[in-house]
């Protein structure tokens, strides 16, 4: 059983890595600019700003927007490096669009409440790599988390057996000393 436990220690971590590194090639800059996230309340005509930092060139942002109240209007902007006006759409339901930034830089998602009520809200901006078409994660970020659980089972594993080995190294050195 000893050895058993060693094996499956050693084989989860060896899982557990590949399972990272091959999720890992798949989402490109591992979550490098991966989204701001704004879960919150908009108050009459103030507005909430997610920012993307380091955007690079040519490769898709998406902004995923569901708000809670879909009767009050909210305005959304999406500003390039330079403060120019990429896109602008006013919306009450659940919004989902991909952009490609025409150069690289920081951009920002303006989110404007345009009406008298509180507006609550859910809001991502980031790669589009991390959506799928239903606008949810993609199932890499979800694959990267199972590996790391694998692979922390492997270390909890393998940690179990080096401190039974040693207990039981412990105790034969014991009973030796006794018998002697």
């Amino acid at each position: 059983m000893k050895w058993s436990v060693l094996a499956i220690g050693l084989i989860s971590l060896l899982i557990g890595i590949t399972i990272i590194s091959i999720s890992s090639i798949r989402v490109p800059d591992p979550l490098h600019s991966t989204s701001t996230v704004f879960n919150g309340k908009i108050s009459n005509e103030s507005h909430a700003i997610l920012s993307l930092e380091d955007v690079q060139k040519g490769r898709n942002v998406s902004l995923s927007i569901t708000p809670h109240n879909s009767l009050e209007l909210l305005n959304i902007r999406i500003l390039n490096p330079k403060g120019t006006l990429l896109f602008d759409h006013n919306s009450s339901q659940p919004f989902f669009t991909t952009i490609v930034p025409p150069m690289s830089g920081n951009y920002s998602a303006v989110l404007t409440n345009i009406n008298k009520k509180e507006i609550y809200t859910n809001s991502i901006f980031g790669s589009s790599i991390l959506f799928d078409s239903n606008r949810n994660l993609k199932i890499e970020i979800h694959t990267i988390l199972i590996g790391v659980i694998i692979l922390l089972i492997g270390i909890a594993t393998c940690i179990y057996w080096i401190i039974s080995e040693s207990f039981k190294r412990l105790k034969r050195r014991t009973r030796y000393k006794q018998v002697s």
